[in-house]
């Protein structure tokens, strides 16, 4: 177990343009609980299975679940980006180095189907509502989408940039960071197109996206160090927080209102939201070096962050993990409370 996480600061940075409110609410402190290590490999996303509560990564071999303790591989492809939870007992995973998505089938581990996509899949998003995947190819700068009960790709959404994270809101609208032109693409649903494009003004590199229903709020992860809100209605912006660099993932539980960034310098953004989405208070904890990508269990507390020695270019730019991979197991420290 590693020593608890230390609280670099208690209140950061924010624009002009991001009020908070007053007095601030409790801090939140969140502190290693855990450190599961399994066998070497790069990594990437990760997602929580409910009501189970297994953790399932995506690893360069295929999909390793974490469940009491212990890792198991439940899926063998080539280069595994992300591992996106459907409902009902069934996973897809976007295979980077395949060139293809897989569903799964959770309980027995069975593969249901393998589906072509377009170049270097990364990132999914599922719409319950229609029923539909949403695969991010950065390769080929498009979305393949598919039908989860067709069990086959439907249709393809072009772009002109390269696509990260995603999120639906659940009334037909799909929302993607575009890496290049640091812009989240409005896409409508039922038609399969771009209907309209949001600045991100002062964010290079958007990668991780969250939304929060109560507020319409989307909090875009910069790499650059930046945390934008922005308003999923109409595009306004809503200001920004001062979060670490190099983030990759990022995350809003709607029920507890609070949102986490972890980024690859090795730093953890906490924050809590009020239901008109202003920030009413903000923490940045230390984490690990590398520590880029994690997923959240609402029904227990709980954040996931995977690790592993990386190796980084002259820039500090993330090239590939090395060694010692581990998953660790975050919870509030209630002492602090």
């Amino acid at each position: 177990m590693r020593a608890p996480l230390q609280l670099i600061t208690t209140a950061l940075a924010l624009s002009t343009g991001l009020s908070i409110a007053k007095p601030p609410a409790p801090p939140l402190n969140y502190r290693v609980q855990a450190s599961t290590p399994s066998q070497e490999g790069s990594f990437d996303y990760l997602s929580v299975e409910q009501p189970s509560g297994r953790v399932f990564i995506g690893r360069s071999f295929g999909v390793e679940v974490m469940e009491g303790g212990r890792m198991t591989t439940v899926l063998e492809r080539k280069t595994v980006a992300s591992v996106l939870q459907l409902g009902a007992g069934q996973l897809l995973t976007t295979n980077r180095g395949m060139d293809s998505a897989t569903i799964i089938d959770s309980a027995s581990n069975r593969v249901l189907a393998d589906i072509p996509t377009g170049k270097s899949p990364d990132g999914a998003a599922y719409d319950a509502r229609s029923g539909l995947a949403f695969v991010m190819n950065g390769g080929s700068k498009d979305i393949t989408v598919i039908d989860i009960q067709a069990r086959r790709a439907v249709g393809r959404i072009g772009l002109d940039a390269t696509p990260e994270a995603g999120v639906v809101d659940g009334a037909g609208r799909l929302y993607v960071n575009l890496e290049e032109t640091n812009e989240i693409a409005v896409i409508d649903i039922a038609t399969r197109r771009v209907t309209g494009r949001y600045a991100l003004a002062g964010c290079e590199e958007p990668t991780g996206l969250a939304r929060d229903p109560a507020s319409g709020i989307l909090a875009a992860a910069c790499r650059n160090g930046v945390l934008k809100f922005i308003d999923s209605r109409d595009g306004r912006d809503r200001g920004q927080l001062e979060i670490g660099k190099g983030a990759d993932t990022s995350i809003f539980d709607a029920a507890r209102r609070v949102g986490f960034v972890p980024c690859l310098d090795g730093t953890l953004t906490v924050y809590r939201l009020d239901e008109a989405g202003h920030v009413v208070s903000a923490q940045r904890q230390a984490t690990r070096a590398g520590a880029r990508t994690a997923a959240y269990d609402s029904a227990r507390d709980r954040l996931y962050l995977a690790v592993a020695d990386v190796e980084l270019d002259a820039a500090g730019n993330y090239l590939r993990a090395r060694q010692n991979f581990q998953v660790l197991t975050l919870r509030p420290d209630v002492s602090k409370h």
